[in-house]
């Protein structure tokens, strides 16, 4: 295919990328603003970094319109990372969690959840029609650590149309697919965690005022309240 030509990309993700885009991201490649270091050569502690990572938080801020009170975290571990942090995070103490199991991704961020607490299924599994059972139905445990939901399931091909009401127990949603797709909700929602990934990091959104507790095996960069 000639390099004038553009493929129609038709795939589930990642999107296509605007070719502005892509040539600004390969003349910062080779020099960032004119320094004479490439983006990829850049000390994380170094001045251009700072403005970098301040820029894209301000920026996702703006366009996803997080309150003050949330922090924004460009973080390691990918999506599937999360899945064991957030147990260990939120979890309490001989406490259980609520998972809203609808397709394979929150299945599995259930099976790595079970490994820390007690894990309380919301629904049965949808049938095959794709259709999330009414919200009426739903086996809500009050006195939860938490209600844990994936927005987009991409392999099954359902998607949220709103964001479940959660009785007042946290929520944490699982945005990977569908963050800034839609104007977010979330974040009027008490305690809520949204996380976005791209292998191998992840961006996470947490409430400061809900920082967790996380237990002795939560070590490393996974422990939620030093950043919150």
């Amino acid at each position: 295919m000639s390099s004038k030509q553009s493929p129609i990309n038709f795939g589930a993700g990642p999107g296509k990328i605007p070719k502005e885009v892509l040539e600004a991201a390969q003349e910062e490649f080779l020099s960032y603003q004119n320094t004479g270091f490439s983006v990829t050569e850049l000390s994380h502690r170094s001045q251009t970094y700072a403005e970098i990572n301040g820029n894209a938080e301000s920026n996702l801020r703006k366009l996803l319109n997080v309150p003050v009170n949330y922090k924004i975290l460009f973080v390691h571990g990918g999506g599937q990372g999360l899945f064991s942090a957030v147990a260990m995070n939120l979890i309490k103490t001989a406490g259980t969690a609520d998972y809203a199991v609808a397709g394979i991704w929150s299945h599995i961020a259930a099976t790595e959840a079970k490994k820390y607490g007690t894990i309380n299924y919301v629904f049965p599994k949808p049938s095959s029609s794709g259709v999330i059972p009414d919200e009426a139905s739903w086996n809500l445990n009050p006195n939860a650590s938490y209600v844990y939901y994936c927005d987009n399931e991409t392999i099954q091909g359902i998607e949220y149309p709103f964001v479940p009401d959660s009785k007042g127990v946290p929520l944490v949603v699982d945005m990977s697919s569908s963050i800034m797709t839609k104007k977010n909700r979330c974040f009027q929602v008490r305690g809520n965690y949204s996380s976005s990934s791209e292998k191998p990091w992840n961006c996470r959104i947490g409430n400061s005022h809900h920082p967790g507790r996380p237990i002795r095996a939560c070590n490393g960069h996974m422990p939620f309240h030093p950043q919150l």
